[in-house]
């Protein structure tokens, strides 16, 4: 006996009634739900004509521009670019149906197996959405690249997946290789290569401002205070990882998604919950996050001096923004006038606040000029170019520079050693920029002689802590609640 259902009375197209659009639009939003926990569903059970399809492909593209509408806070565009993109899928699957009609020997799977591959895709974009505002808001730890959307549709695998054993229990037993190759030529293999655009995006450059109202105004000193007040101190008798963030360009969202992203990435891999603060520019975050200015940065680092044991703590500082050939990191977020944030600056503030181990990593163009001026014996130090070089990946819609992405976003999960992790991005960037026919970048990194001890130090009790899963990590976050 085959295990497949025919949907005869569909085909015949007598037996089967026809239901409103409402109640066949429910009835396929069930069956979708009922593909992602892979149950078996008939192909009888979805209500499978012509305009059910253009309902269920209308609600993917209104659930996807509410969806990126939400989780960009509603400043930005709707992409109108995107949209022949968008539905790029629809006449796929109608080939795909065609191939499935004709070795199932059932002409109703035309529209069936279309309305059945779009309805699976419904309840995985809004599952994504869903883990992509928790993660945002912290109430969910959960890895960057579990949310990358890099194909067509989020969780792509998991789609594919249900997608695949639904079309296959349509055929009998000696077709379903034919159905197979067939899913993944017509399907799998186009929408693998071709990601899909969000309808809502960030908007370009200049064409979105802070807008400094009384409430911006009036959050913002609470905002760093409270920031700095909830600093736990160091743990007496080990060496305790402080982090600090700095967007320092409001105008793309890339640099403020990066510093989110580290951030988090350090909370949850190198126990700095409690022990991060991160300075953002961008006109979506003026409630929420305190400016990445050189005065706040001045602020952060002596707070962080004072609660820290300075003998046995690291501070990791990353700073993310445009660079200048005169070595200077750009600090705009406008209409405010704001101060460049230069080598000769950051040494001083550091000085001032006495905090003697340093991880200093920068992300911009001709970062490698900061590395001079800030090298010492205590000091590791990385930039994502040399001094005379660009670097790259600063674009709208990223979610990292180039240099974010490969060292925090991949190699930093799978190493605790920050310079493993550096050898690691710069052989991936070179790889990126290669393929690119981009002008190499050469990313620098120097180590104080000091500094190579205290590392390894770090690294053995970070490894420590993993072999007691999160305990020393948990306790920290106990004494943080208040």
């Amino acid at each position: 006996m085959e295990a497949f259902t025919k949907p005869e009375k569909a085909a015949s197209g007598t037996a089967a009634p026809r239901t409103s659009l409402r109640r066949g639009t429910a009835r396929n939003l069930r069956c979708g739900a009922r593909l992602a926990l892979f149950c078996r569903t008939a192909a009888d059970a979805f209500a499978a004509t012509p305009e059910e399809l253009v309902i269920l492909a209308l609600l993917d593209a209104l659930l996807n521009l509410l969806l990126s509408f939400l989780l960009n806070h509603g400043a930005g565009e709707v992409a109108f670019a995107a949209l022949p993109g968008f539905f790029f899928h629809i006449p796929l699957f109608l080939l795909l149906g065609l191939a499935l009609a004709r070795l199932a020997g059932d002409p109703a799977l035309v529209t069936v197996v279309p309305v059945a591959l779009v309805a699976l895709s419904l309840p995985l974009e809004l599952l994504h959405g869903i883990c992509e505002w928790l993660a945002q808001t912290g109430w969910l730890q959960i890895s960057e690249t579990l949310l990358d959307a890099p194909y067509y549709y989020r969780f792509f695998p998991w789609w594919g997946a249900g997608a695949g054993l639904f079309l296959l229990r349509l055929v009998p037993r000696r077709r379903r290789a034919a159905a197979l190759f067939a899913f993944l030529a017509i399907a799998v293999l186009p929408l693998l290569y071709l990601p899909r655009g969000d309808l809502w995006v960030s908007a370009e450059g200049g064409g979105k401002e802070l807008h400094l109202t009384e409430e911006v105004l009036d959050a913002q000193p609470r905002l760093l205070d409270e920031q700095l007040e909830r600093l736990l101190p160091g743990r007496k008798g080990m060496s305790s990882l402080y982090f600090v963030g700095f967007a320092g360009d409001g105008e793309q969202d890339v640099f403020m998604r990066e510093i989110l992203s580290v951030e988090r990435l350090f909370d949850r891999r190198f126990g700095t919950k409690g022990r991060s603060v991160a300075l953002i520019n961008n006109p979506t975050t003026g409630l929420s996050a305190p400016f990445a200015t050189e005065t706040n940065l001045r602020q952060t680092l002596k707070r962080v001096g004072e609660v820290m044991n300075r003998d046995e703590d690291v501070l990791f500082l990353y700073l993310t923004s445009h660079g200048s050939e005169d070595h200077e990191l750009t600090v705009e977020d406008g209409p405010l006038e704001l101060n460049a944030v230069t080598p000769e600056d950051l040494r001083r503030m550091l000085a001032e606040a006495g905090i003697r181990w340093r991880v200093i990593a920068v992300s911009a163009c001709y970062a490698g000029g900061f590395i001079a001026p800030l090298q010492d014996d205590h000091t590791l130090i990385m930039t994502a170019s040399d001094a005379t070089h660009e670097s790259f990946g600063c674009e709208n819609g990223a979610d990292f520079t180039w240099f974010g992405k490969a060292y925090f976003d991949e190699a930093l999960r799978t190493t605790n050693s920050f310079t493993a992790a550096f050898d690691t991005a710069r052989a991936t960037i070179a790889g990126w920029e290669k393929a690119e026919g981009e002008t190499p970048s050469n990313p620098q990194i120097f180590v104080g002689r000091a500094m190579q001890g205290k590392l390894a130090e770090l690294e053995r009790e970070l490894a420590g802590a993993e072999r007691l899963p999160g305990a020393a990590f948990r306790h920290d976050e106990r004494k943080g609640r208040r």
